[in-house]
């Protein structure tokens, strides 16, 4: 008996770590406010600007949390496939540790000219840290010629925009 009582303790210990470390979508709403973070990050904002002018053409994203800034340069902000503002995506996860990774936002930017049938749409994602607003990482998501494929390309950055 002990050792099932052992066993079950065990998989819910399991089962909600791995639920700690997954991610949870997210929305934002006209003002920049993204609701369903929790109390800490409440002064987060994420505001994205599209042209009017240039059909979709991405102007501005920034990002603010934990009092600080940060704005994605012009350059970077190129890498987004116009018209992309209908498929955009947030998630993030701040129940896990921070050892390896801060807390996130990560906010994905769909084509909404992705071929069917690949495993994931194709496009671009900012990592950011809602500890300090810092840029972690940038993301393509790109088709494999020839196959009905996709494969996860960082962005290599030199001043802020792509190298």
């Amino acid at each position: 008996m002990k050792r099932i009582t052992l066993l079950a303790t065990l998989v819910v210990l399991l089962s909600t770590a791995a639920f700690a470390h997954t991610d949870r979508i997210l929305s934002v709403r006209s003002d920049g406010v993204i609701p369903e973070l929790p109390p800490t990050y409440q002064t987060t904002r994420l505001h994205v600007a599209f042209s009017e002018g240039d059909v979709g053409v991405l102007e501005r994203l920034d990002f603010l949390s934990s009092g600080q800034e940060t704005s994605v340069k012009p350059c970077l902000l190129k890498l987004v496939p116009k018209s992309s503002l209908q498929q955009l995506f947030l998630s993030g996860s701040w129940y896990h540790e921070e050892e390896t990774l801060p807390h996130y936002l990560s906010v994905q930017f769909r084509d909404t000219l992705s071929p069917e049938g690949l495993p994931e749409q194709l496009g671009v994602s900012f990592l950011f840290s809602l500890r300090d607003a810092k840029l972690l990482e940038v993301t393509q998501t790109l088709p494999i010629p020839g196959q009905n494929a996709v494969r996860f390309q960082g962005v290599r950055l030199s001043n802020g925009c792509p190298e």
